[in-house]
């Protein structure tokens, strides 16, 4: 594999702790219009895709916009509270340092991962962010992948897209990226090998192992 010009990251479950976290916000916002909460496996499989989406797909009678407003509000007084997975900030470190640009790609709103970031002073790490309010048409679709590209100035044949759900893998395949998956989110080995992931690593700090070789 050439080293490529740029890696896309995704956010929750990649960079961050945050999959039981947004497990717990759904249970809460559900209870909240008196309806039973899916399972939180059946959850889990679907984070990464469009909150609106996942909500829709869980109860066909839930007020989406009331469940949004509710979800997106406890997420952003509670953001804080999420850790980095171990191995990120060293990873991205090395791999900056490698002239690669770095940039995130994900179904969460722009602003609240730019807060998220400067929060813990490691926005200059990153040259972009693409949210899913930057596009009409969120992963798996392959156009936030093409949208970081053009803003990077770069092709896709040098990209690298680094992500823990299917929506990742198959917004990579869509796109013709390499795609990594890791096992620190939604999706499981077995999940990423029938979808044709490049790569499958148990965590980001692989990832800088692979760039060095």
């Amino acid at each position: 594999m050439k080293k490529p010009k740029a890696i896309l990251f995704d956010f929750d479950g990649t960079l961050v702790h945050s999959i039981d976290f947004i497990i717990e916000l759904f249970v809460e916002c559900f209870r909240e219009q008196n309806i039973e909460p899916a399972s939180k496996d059946t959850i889990r499989r679907l984070i990464g895709e469009p909150l609106t989406q996942i909500a829709r797909k869980l109860s066909n009678l839930i007020d989406v916009e009331k469940f949004s407003e509710s979800f997106r509000q406890k997420e952003t007084l509670r953001h804080h509270t999420i850790q980095f997975i171990e191995e990120t900030l060293p990873t991205l470190e090395a791999i900056k340092a490698q002239k690669i640009k770095l940039a995130i790609v994900s179904t969460k709103p722009h602003q609240m991962i730019e807060r998220y970031l400067d929060d813990k002073k490691i926005k200059d790490l990153f040259e972009l962010i693409i949210g899913g309010d930057d596009v009409k048409n969120p992963k798996p679709d392959p156009e936030p992948i093409f949208l970081a590209c053009e803003k990077l100035g770069i092709e896709t044949p040098e990209t690298m897209l680094v992500g823990d759900s299917l929506m990742d893998c198959l917004a990579a395949k869509n796109a013709d990226v390499i795609f990594v998956g890791v096992l620190t989110g939604t999706a499981s080995k077995k999940d990423f090998q029938e979808n044709g992931a490049d790569y499958i690593f148990q965590h980001i700090g692989e990832v800088k192992k692979l760039i060095e070789n």
